[in-house]
């Protein structure tokens, strides 16, 4: 038997060149902004997420509840921090779709829609945004069920087909170059390798086939916002301003300013 050296370096691809792990292991404020310039350089993005809302499509308080719940020791203030510059990443998201953005696809895992956070307000809210944002035409949000298995029991990643550099104007067009972004318990990792975009890009087409169509996708969402309406009126008996009255709820702050969905 070789020593351990031997044995780790046996681990490691040939090529490792193109990918890695990223600087800061911790989800935490430099990760988000790094995030936030890839978003701004891409021109496309694919978002897979089986236990939650994709972080570009959250609202503030879900953002929170999200934060509070994966970070259990965070301080307050911290954890607002962290809220903060999540709003403003989804927001200039959001911005971008309005002009120079091309189109987006989330692919969500019915667990995240029943159930992702103990804030059933604040859940409730994040459904009701996901039926708005459904409703334009350059994002793309559908539903994978639960008894479907992802490829390789992925639990989430990221794909950006990013913004097209060349120098001359007049030169035939450089393809976009794709970037992958995964995050584990021993930190983010990112990849920009042929085969690893290959197979990621592969990956989430497969389970683009398995989802419920977007229109499906709406009646599902649609529905399991009316059972979480039904239990915030039967935990709410007084009259509140809440999801279980008839006044009107305190809108989600959004860059997009889009008629409801017909059928929202």
């Amino acid at each position: 038997m070789g020593s351990t050296e031997d044995l780790i370096r046996q681990l490691r691809a040939p090529d490792q060149r193109g990918m890695g792990r990223i600087e800061e292991a911790e989800y935490g404020v430099p990760n988000v902004e790094r995030l936030t310039r890839i978003d701004n350089a891409a021109r496309t993005i694919r978002s897979w997420n089986s236990r939650c809302i994709p972080g570009l499509l959250q609202t503030p308080d879900y953002a929170m509840a999200l934060t509070q719940a994966i970070n259990p020791h965070l301080p307050m203030m911290e954890v607002r921090r962290r809220t903060l510059l999540k709003s403003a990443r989804s927001q200039a998201f959001l911005r971008r779709t309005l002009t120079d953005l091309g189109m987006s696809w989330f692919l969500i895992g019915e667990e995240g829609i029943i159930h992702s956070t103990d804030d059933t307000n604040a859940h409730a809210m994040q459904l009701r945004h996901l039926l708005t944002l459904s409703a334009h035409n350059k994002i793309m949000i559908q539903v994978l069920p639960g008894h479907k298995i992802p490829p390789a029991l992925s639990d989430h990643f990221l794909l950006w087909g990013l913004e097209e550099e060349n120098a001359d104007p007049d030169g035939p067009k450089i393809p976009p170059q794709r970037m992958g972004y995964i995050e584990t318990i021993m930190g983010g990792w990112y990849s920009t390798r042929l085969d690893d975009m290959a197979r990621m890009h592969s990956g989430f087409s497969d389970m683009i086939r398995e989802a419920m169509s977007p229109e499906d996708s709406r009646t599902f969402i649609r529905e399991v916002l009316s059972s979480w309406r039904a239990v915030q009126s039967r935990m709410s008996p007084e009259p509140t301003t809440g999801l279980g009255s008839s006044s009107p709820a305190t809108p989600t702050t959004t860059a997009l300013e889009l008629p409801p969905h017909p059928e929202v």
